[in-house]
């Protein structure tokens, strides 16, 4: 479980740097392209710390999931120095891979299997495409809405330069003398979504960790101060929850 939860907390560490991103972009001049990229760095990671923690799944398979995370990171991480030329990398990525590989020898669970090295299954555990995986943590968030997968689709757009996702940021302007022209800014609705979407990818998983973990006060009040200096607001939990089922509502700080 512990290892399980460090992993986690880096994870989530992660997000908090998205959400400090976030906070230092937001003025004038405000980038458009910007608070997309981050927020899909942040549906990502939070929806990976989602699924780590998932309640009710026991130890084992806890373990098989947080072994998966980081075998494929150890694989990845050889490739990538492999491809760059670094043969100190890629050695110390093989060998990541050995410690994790032995690791699993030692606690007694079935080898990776699976027909993709960078997708591995380990007793049945197969960590999610970002997309579905985001789209299912994003659900029970907008029971309306049958899309959620767009939520993260339409945010990769953005950072593989698609021309769909692109044009978001492309708003029509009409002149005095009656002709339009295509300005290039970030609408407001565009930015309010975006920055509810980074604080959901911080809050569904914090909840699932708080709740596997049975912290008390102490350590959910540390974890919400985090937040409070990532994006300088007040939060608060709602009054009709539970701190351990806690979803924020957020105000600007007075400065």
């Amino acid at each position: 479980m512990r290892t399980s939860y460090a992993a986690a907390s880096l994870l989530m560490t992660g997000v908090l740097d998205n959400l400090g991103s976030l906070r230092k972009l937001i003025g004038e001049p405000m980038p458009a392209i910007g608070p997309a990229v981050i927020t899909r760095s942040a549906l990502e990671i939070g929806a990976t710390v989602w699924w780590l923690m998932q309640p009710g799944i026991g130890a084992r398979a806890r373990t098989c999931r947080q072994l998966v995370l980081s075998l494929t990171s150890a694989r990845r991480a050889g490739q990538v120095a492999g491809e760059l030329g670094d043969s100190e990398g890629r050695d110390e990525g093989f060998q990541q891979e050995d410690r994790v590989l032995q690791l699993i020898t030692d606690l007694t669970i079935a080898p990776p299997t699976g027909t993709n090295r960078y997708s591995p299954v380990i007793e049945g555990e197969r960590c999610p495409s970002a997309t579905e995986l985001t789209a299912t943590m994003l659900r029970p968030c907008y029971p309306g809405l049958v899309g959620t997968e767009s939520f993260y689709r339409t945010h990769s757009a953005v950072t593989h330069g698609e021309i769909y996702g692109l044009m978001n940021f492309m708003t029509t302007i009409e002149q005095l003398d009656g002709k339009t022209l295509l300005t290039w800014q970030l609408r407001g609705s565009v930015l309010y979504s975006t920055i509810e979407l980074a604080i959901v990818s911080f809050r569904e998983p914090f909840k699932r960790i708080h709740q596997h973990m049975n912290w008390g006060h102490l350590e959910h009040d540390l974890w919400t101060v985090n937040v409070q200096k990532a994006l300088g607001i007040a939060t608060r939990p709602r009054a009709s929850q539970t701190v351990g089922n806690e979803a924020y509502r957020c105000a600007p700080h007075p400065r």
